[in-house]
């Protein structure tokens, strides 16, 4: 499912609004039986539990998060290992505290 959408903004568009749809639907899913969801509008932050037809009215009003695409806090599992792009480091040195080598050379 893309989440181009919620770069989109023009938040009449049909794009945004079959967006909102598809999130709402996502959330229902995820989270069977909820009366309140967190909201990731802009100005609610995924900070504030609202009705989920609220969420949709404040997706209309205030734009989602633009960086939530990921939707983690509404059920969404990540893949860490597909989702990272930082390189795999298996040989890992320890950490030395520099004062324990000033006290090992006193």
């Amino acid at each position: 499912m893309s989440r181009r959408w919620i770069q989109n903004p023009n938040r009449c568009a049909d794009e945004y609004l079959d967006g909102i749809e598809d999130f709402i639907e996502f959330a229902r899913r995820q989270n069977p039986g909820a009366t309140r969801i967190r909201c990731p509008c802009r100005r609610c932050n995924n900070t504030l539990w609202e009705t989920i037809e609220n969420v949709g009215f404040h997706l209309v009003r205030n734009g989602m998060i633009e960086t939530y695409s990921i939707w983690n806090l509404h059920g969404e599992q990540v893949d860490h290992a597909s989702s990272s792009n930082a390189p795999r480091v298996d040989n890992v040195e320890p950490i030395v505290d520099p004062n324990d080598q000033v006290m090992g050379i006193i």
